[in-house]
């Protein structure tokens, strides 16, 4: 059908003046689908319940503080001042559950309060959160990737100190350490540490953190090459647990040696080839296995510079896998530590929408409170959007151990929680109306059937 051109020009194209009056009208609607799902769980029950044993002062309660930070993250907050310009939105305040939004400064002064204990009630917390979403998943064999990263700091943050910070060298920073479970996309714990640790401190700690809240479970665990240490190899080895660490030439000459000496290749397929190799951390204590890996560069290059400890020579590169045993099928074993990639997107996702590298003041303890309020918040988004039906089954590979593709946290606030709505009276009952659209109507009602038959 064609139209007028000129009947489809308006005319009403005058400046509107600008007026601020106060009406019940708000543009997060969908935060009461967020209420609801943390309504079924018992999420704020549960926080009350996991901090009555703190001292916290001030007029709110520590429980009502986190709820509404996990909103902020939720909502999309960067900036706690930011705050200020949506604390009166009807439906925040009501699914705050608060009749004032505290000011950020309260927010501040109250998570400068928690101590370490505290903070690992934070932990433990959101370690069952996401322990009881496995269950109810009814896996079996989980995959746990280990990794640090890097949160840059400005001022006197406590315990921000100079170390590894590739973006902003010599800047003072925090080095958490995260770890990701990469059937579901969780992050099942997250340790706060001075920027000037090393990628392997208190490693073996999370390791043992993370097998008491599995136990029961078949566990595996990856990681890159900062953590090929002895100390936690020994520890994985001695528990007879699974794992696939990426060795460092830089500081194991007899990777070299051994791959400069080899002459005979064993082949993948047309790009890689492969040999094991016994025992390539000399200082460890129990026997384990090297796979050496050989990769055929597509485009060689002629004037390529030799490194010093790396073999690499412009017509291959070479990388070596420790690991438990030699069970592993070579093939299978080399898609498995390809697989790692999905936990640097979580990493990125809960940066860039979670405002995990975001501090709340120059309190340590504030700051790493801060670490697990980020973590939870992505943690409760992924797990709705499994209850919800957003999240859809996906096929599984021995690279891709994912179970779900999710729907990005920015794709997400634009569908679903960024939606105008004004809380009207109905026959005596509050309601919050939306103006009609049949994709968001059938997206709404989608979702509460889900989340009812999750229930």
């Amino acid at each position: 059908m064609r139209y007028n051109k000129r009947k489809l020009k308006s005319n009403k194209t005058k400046i509107l003046p600008i007026e601020f009056i106060k009406q019940p009208i708000t543009s997060y609607s969908g935060l009461q689908l967020v209420k609801y799902y943390m309504e079924l769980i018992g999420l704020y029950s549960r926080i009350k319940h996991a901090f009555r044993g703190f001292n916290f002062s001030g007029d709110y309660n520590i429980a009502d503080l986190i709820i509404v930070m996990l909103f902020i993250r939720i909502v999309g907050l960067q900036r706690l001042r930011h705050l200020d310009y949506i604390s009166n939105d009807p439906l925040f305040q009501r699914v705050s559950g608060l009749v004032k939004v505290p000011h950020r400064t309260t927010i501040v002064r109250g998570f400068a309060q928690f101590t370490s204990d505290a903070i690992k009630t934070l932990i433990e917390l959101n370690g069952e959160l996401v322990m009881n979403k496995i269950d109810e998943l009814g896996l079996r064999t989980l995959t746990v990737d280990l990794d640090g990263s890097v949160i840059s700091t400005t001022g006197n943050a406590a315990f921000a100190l100079k170390g590894y910070n590739p973006k902003k060298k010599g800047a003072n920073s925090y080095f958490p350490l995260t770890a990701h479970i990469a059937e579901t996309g969780h992050f099942i714990s997250v340790i706060n540490r001075a920027g000037n640790n090393h990628d392997s401190n208190r490693a073996t700690s999370i390791i043992k953190t993370v097998l008491q809240k599995m136990n029961g479970y078949i566990v595996r665990f990856r990681a890159d090459s900062a953590f090929c240490a002895p100390e936690i190899l020994d520890f994985l080895l001695k528990k007879s647990i699974s794992f696939a660490i990426k060795a460092p030439f830089w500081k194991l000459n007899i990777l070299k040696e051994s791959i400069q000496e080899r002459q005979r290749w064993y082949k993948i397929n047309d790009q890689w080839s492969y040999y094991w190799i016994e025992n390539p951390i000399d200082k460890c204590e129990y026997e384990h296995k090297g796979l050496i890996l050989r990769k055929k560069l597509k485009n060689s290059k002629r004037n390529f510079q030799l490194e010093l400890f790396s073999p690499n020579n412009g017509l291959y590169e070479y990388s070596c896998i420790v690991t438990d045993h030699k069970n592993w099928n070579e093939k299978d074993l080399l898609d498995f530590v390809c697989g790692r990639s999905a936990q640097e997107n979580s990493i990125s996702e809960l940066k860039d929408d979670f405002y995990f590298d975001h501090l709340l003041g120059s309190s340590y303890q504030a700051n790493s409170a801060n670490l697990q309020i980020s973590q939870m918040a992505y943690n409760l988004m992924i797990s709705m959007q499994i209850d919800s039906g957003i999240a859809k089954r996906k096929k599984v590979t021995k690279k891709c151990t994912r179970l779900f593709k999710f729907m990005k946290m920015k794709t997400f606030r634009y569908l679903v929680i960024y939606k105008a709505g004004k809380i009207v009276l109905n026959n005596g009952t509050k309601v919050l109306k939306l103006t009609f659209n049949k994709a968001t109507k059938d997206l709404y009602q989608d979702i509460l059937q889900n989340l009812k038959k999750a229930a």
